[in-house]
């Protein structure tokens, strides 16, 4: 039966792993490998127009009455847009909008100029009565013409009444059509979404097969396609909008279950027709409106006219028959874009000039004009032409946006001349000279004119570089709206940006798609087969190796696929499937070999540093006896007088002592990745440098040695707060470096890990020489000061032979890591130094002072007393002209 296991295994866990594509885990996956792509190519002429903070904060809560994105479209013309793209549903009709600048500044003007022409008939009538010019047989006629003037007065009132209520709705249809390639949403509705099929919309009698005539998608050829949604009915924008924009697409754009959005559909139908996504339907007229060839696999677009030559365009369409969305590397602030209000504000910026310009007529300021026209009536000329042009059906077909965009251009070169230096002198030297006020207020009246007039003229030239030839893209994103959604990008992405990501993606044919499910449970058995055979066929660190590799390989291979080609091969049923096999295919070898290894952790963690507890487990046969050469630091450790002290103490209260003393100082030295050899009574024996190899192995024994006598002191307190011990502890360190044999030493039945040789033995000895040196605790050789360099901060002291070391060999007193030593202690150092070069130089008299002021600074440096006693006797007794220097010490 257990030959068949590394095959009955994967097939079992491929099929329980296959339930994971009914999840989102792979859309996750998805979503990290979509990092790795290069970065979509983004065509600077698609510009999103963003209905903002800034521009609901300036012209209030949205929706908007609609002539202020009737005029925003108008700008928009002059500014040289292609074309214009509503994300913004028009569903309703609005109310007549009463325009309060028109009935307080232009209707009290048009009821004038009527009452005017009365009061001038009535003036004349009464006038030829008076004169005795009308005989009374023409009286009926002249009551005929004065009723035709008040009948054509009563009239033009009404008119000039009528236009202070504007039909909004009515204003930015035509401005729909003035601006001509314009385009408007549907939104489609599913039965599910609805309710039931029941739960239809109803929908005018002629909207309908107006909409499959003029809005429906035409030239397209469908070829088994069965993955196109079938939606039961739609709504449009309002019909007197509809009927004069290009035409309309759905704006229909569904998250994924997890409440991502990855996806979206190019086409749905209704009814059998086929209608097109809010952006493709712009792109297609702009492609030239190319053959549209839709299968289960793509949508194919042939003859697209991209530039000057023509292709075919081919977009994968996914599983579900959406097109998966490539989005770019950034959140929605960093797309091409700028503020609705930017396009709005363009209005109260002509409105200012206009009404400052009327106040220049009416202070008689255009008297000083010479051209046949002034600004002002000029703009009216501008304004004039756009109604003409935006009356459909009017018959001024002999008008173009061409005549309107020149006397737009007239305008604005008018009242630039009007500003000009020329008349403002010609205007002062009409006013007295002694007049400061009047001439004050002219010049000032024409440097605000100036500044105003820069400014629009700035703001226009700003706002034509954006969207001159640009495909605008209009949408919602304030904080106040909920047109939003969630992508791999951003946690709130306004979905405006869907259509300009899917605009961009065509426009740069940079197109993802996915394999079919099948694929991934297919390469997941492979994959798995291929795991249990070699687990089979190869020992455990082999197997592993190449268990690992195969877990690698099912989340590379989908990688590189969709790196590469675009296309995503599902990695969660490979990858949970592999590593599935991986795991019970060896979960019984591995449940075994981790109960020996604990078992060795368990019994060796007491001695031994967690590296070498490591070593022991990955390569057991270093149980075995035998040992190298290698260079390392061995460290040896003793209490001053701890004979004295245990004698006077309790055993129990001695062992307590001990092993809260050995706890500290053994944790210092496993810290530091030493190695502890063994416990002598109150004295320890460590080494650094194996069985991990390690280059500082000199520079962390030392650095034990620190922190070892600063623990030290914290531990002397306790032991004084809780009296522990009859008297404080104090410590003699032993430092060298240098060969040494280690491994393991003893029987096959009983062994230790250890060290020896004669670069041990030194050590040794320098512990116990600390005594006869009086230090403060630690002495290292100059083989050990080679290794660690400038690290530390010593105390140069005398070249010396130990026992049963006949070299001589220069001692150091360890004080401190350099870093952290403060300046008494770096002065200390340095007046140390220079007692040493007198002391050496045979210059006992002024060494000697020097080390008796040192001692005198410290009264617990016995090492300083020492060198004093010494250059006494030298002084008195000078040595040998023959002697090298070398001091011979014995243990004591």
């Amino acid at each position: 039966m257990k030959k068949y296991l590394p095959f009955a295994v994967p097939v079992g866990i491929v099929l329980v792993s296959s339930l994971l594509l009914f999840s989102s885990l792979d859309r996750k996956i998805q979503d990290r490998f979509h990092r790795a792509l290069p970065p979509l190519k983004e065509d600077q002429s698609i510009l999103l127009l963003n209905v903002d903070d800034l521009a609901i904060e300036q012209v209030g809560l949205f929706p908007w009455p609609r002539d202020i994105m009737a005029d925003a479209l108008v700008f928009l013309k002059e500014m040289g847009a292609r074309t214009i793209v509503f994300d913004l549903s028009y569903l309703d009709r609005s109310p007549l909008k009463v325009d309060p600048v028109y009935i307080q500044e232009e209707l009290p003007q048009y009821i004038e100029w009527q009452f005017s022409a009365v009061d001038e008939a009535v003036s004349q009538l009464v006038n030829a009565f008076s004169e005795r010019k009308i005989d009374p047989s023409d009286a009926d006629d002249w009551k005929g013409q004065m009723l035709d003037i008040t009948a054509e007065a009563r009239s033009g009132i009404e008119t000039s009444v009528s236009y202070a209520a504007r039909d909004v709705d009515e204003y930015l249809a035509k401005a729909l059509g003035f601006f001509g390639n314009s385009w408007l949403t549907l939104t489609m509705y599913s039965a599910d979404e609805l309710g039931g099929p029941d739960k239809a919309f109803s929908m005018d009698a002629y909207n309908l097969p107006w909409l499959r005539e003029h809005i429906a998608l035409s030239n397209i050829y469908p070829e088994n396609d069965s993955k196109t949604p079938e939606q039961l009915c739609f709504q449009s924008a309002l019909p007197v909008l509809m009927q004069k924009a290009r035409g309309a697409g759905f704006v229909n754009a569904y998250p994924d279950p997890d409440g991502y959005r990855r996806r979206v559909h190019l086409v749905m139908k209704h009814e059998g027709t086929y209608y097109g996504q809010l952006v493709f339907m712009p792109l297609l007229d702009m492609l030239g409106k190319p053959e549209i060839e839709v299968t289960n696999d793509r949508i194919v677009l042939k003859n697209a006219r991209v530039g000057e030559r023509t292709k075919t365009i081919s977009i994968p369409r996914d599983e579900e028959g959406s097109v998966i969305v490539n989005w770019p590397r950034k959140q929605y602030a960093d797309y091409h874009g700028i503020s609705v209000w930017q396009l709005i504000k363009n209005t109260e910026k002509e409105r200012a000039l206009l009404t400052n310009l009327k106040s220049m007529e009416e202070y008689g300021f255009l008297g000083y004009w010479t051209e046949a026209d002034t600004p002002t009536e000029l703009y009216a000329r501008c304004d004039y032409l756009k109604e003409e042009l935006m009356e459909a059906g009017a018959g001024r077909n002999e008008l173009s946006a061409d005549d309107w965009l020149a006397s737009r251009a007239d305008f604005f070169s008018s009242v630039e001349r009007l500003l000009s230096a020329e008349y403002e002198t010609t205007i002062l030297s009409d006013i007295d000279t002694a007049d400061l006020e009047t001439r004050d207020y002219v010049a000032d009246f024409f440097a605000g004119m100036r500044t105003q007039f820069a400014e629009l003229l700035a703001y226009r030239e700003e706002t034509r570089k954006v969207a001159k030839d640009a495909f605008c893209i209009i949408g919602t994103t304030a904080t106040s709206t909920t047109d939003e959604g969630l992508n791999t990008y951003q946690e709130r992405f306004p979905n405006v940006g869907i259509h300009a990501t899917l605009a961009n993606m065509i426009l740069s044919e940079d197109f993802l798609d996915d394999a079919p499910w099948i694929a991934s449970v297919l390469s997941a058995l492979l994959l798995s087969l291929l795991m249990g055979y070699l687990i089979r066929r190869y020992d455990s660190k082999r197997s592993l190796l190449a268990g690992a590799g195969v877990i690698v390989l099912s989340c590379l291979v989908p990688f590189l696929v969709w790196r590469f080609a675009r296309v995503y091969l599902g990695v969660i049923v490979p990858l949970v499937s592999t590593s599935g096999t991986f795991v019970i295919l060896t979960g019984m070898n591995f449940f075994n070999t981790v109960r020996e290894k604990s078992f060795l952790r368990s019994a060796f963690s007491r001695y031994l540093s967690p590296e070498v507890i490591n070593e022991i487990i990955n390569d057991p046969s270093r149980l075995n006896l035998g040992g190298e050469k290698r260079e390392m630091t061995a460290i040896f450790t003793d209490i001053r007088g701890f004979s004295g002290i245990s004698e006077r103490m309790d055993p129990a209260e001695l062992v307590n002592l001990l092993n809260l003393y050995l706890t500290e100082m053994s944790d210092i030295i496993l810290a530091n990745r030493g190695t502890i050899d063994k416990y002598e009574g109150d004295a320890i024996i460590a080494f650094f440098g194996a069985p991990i190899k390690m280059e500082n192995h000199a520079s962390l024994a030392c650095k034990t040695a620190i922190q070892m006598k600063r623990a030290e002191r914290l531990l002397n307190r306790r032991i004084r707060d809780e009296n522990l011990s009859p008297e404080p502890l104090f410590t003699r360190i032993g430092i060298n470096t240098g060969d040494m044999v280690v491994g393991n030493m003893g029987t096959a039945n009983k062994m230790d890990y250890t060290i020896m040789g004669n670069a041990v033995n030194l050590a040794a000895r320098l512990e116990g020489v600390n005594k006869q040196y009086d230090t403060r605790g630690v002495l290292i050789s100059e083989h050990t000061r080679r290794q660690i360099g400038d690290e530390f901060l010593l105390r140069r002291l005398d070249s010396v032979r130990v026992v049963g070391v006949n070299t001589p060999i220069r001692l150091f007193e360890l004080c401190d890591i350099a870093s952290q030593a403060v300046d008494e202690a770096m002065e200390e150092v340095k007046n140390w130094e220079a007692a040493m070069d007198m002391f050496e130089g045979r210059r006992y008299q002024e060494a000697s002072l020097l080390f008796e002021r040192l001692a005198a600074a410290d009264e617990n440096d016995g090492c300083a007393r020492l060198y004093s006693r010494r250059c006494a006797e030298f002084i008195a007794r000078p040595p040998e002209e023959s002697w090298d220097g070398v001091f011979n010490l014995t243990q004591k």
